[in-house]
């Protein structure tokens, strides 16, 4: 079954028991986080709309408690961030995307967002990005944390080293779409 990733402001209205004129206000003010479509229609993102639920206490229906699998990607290139997230947002499966893009903000998030999958930038700033790698696979509540390394360059020892520091999969920058698709086949999530 299909999970939807994104819903108009009239699909939120009801999740909130508000108008869909009250949602496109908010939206307005920057109550709640909006993009347009390229027609111009307001969209909230499924991680947006449970997250403005929960910090107004408004219940969340069951049909959004399940957010599937959760991503951290972590990265200074905004790009970078934004293909990946657009890649999983298409795609028929329940993601929860989350991004950091810095070494505190990657930290923070690893540690309160407890994701499934990260996509590590190995090249960030600030951060030994091998030796978190190691770090995380000796700790065992990230046993089951399946990292992406990404790379701005192809270097075959970089590589090597990734894995051989609890990476699963490596990537490229600039990858494409099928790239993307095989290194989540590696950490065993199949996107059509």
């Amino acid at each position: 079954m299909e999970t939807k990733q994104s819903f108009s402001t009239s699909e939120v209205a009801k999740y909130c028991h508000v108008t869909a004129d009250t949602i496109r206000k908010w939206a307005e003010a920057g109550r709640i986080k909006v993009f347009k479509t390229p027609g111009g229609h307001r969209r909230i993102r499924r991680e947006d709309l449970v997250k403005f639920l929960r910090e107004n206490s408004i219940p969340v229906h069951g049909d959004l408690s399940n957010t599937g699998m959760k991503i951290l990607v972590v990265d200074s290139e905004r790009p970078v961030i934004t293909m990946v997230r657009r890649f999983l947002e298409r795609a028929p499966s329940a993601f929860l995307i989350e991004a950091a893009h810095d070494a505190f903000d990657a930290g923070f998030q690893v540690a309160t967002f407890r994701p499934d999958i990260l996509f590590l930038d190995m090249g960030l700033p600030g951060i030994d990005s091998m030796e978190m790698c190691r770090r995380l696979r000796e700790l065992p509540e990230f046993v089951n944390l399946q990292i992406i390394a990404t790379f701005a360059q192809d270097h075959e020892d970089a590589t090597l080293r990734a894995l051989e520091n609890g990476a699963r999969a490596t990537l490229r920058k600039s990858f494409t779409p099928d790239d993307l698709r095989r290194a989540l086949a590696k950490v065993g999530v199949e996107v059509i």
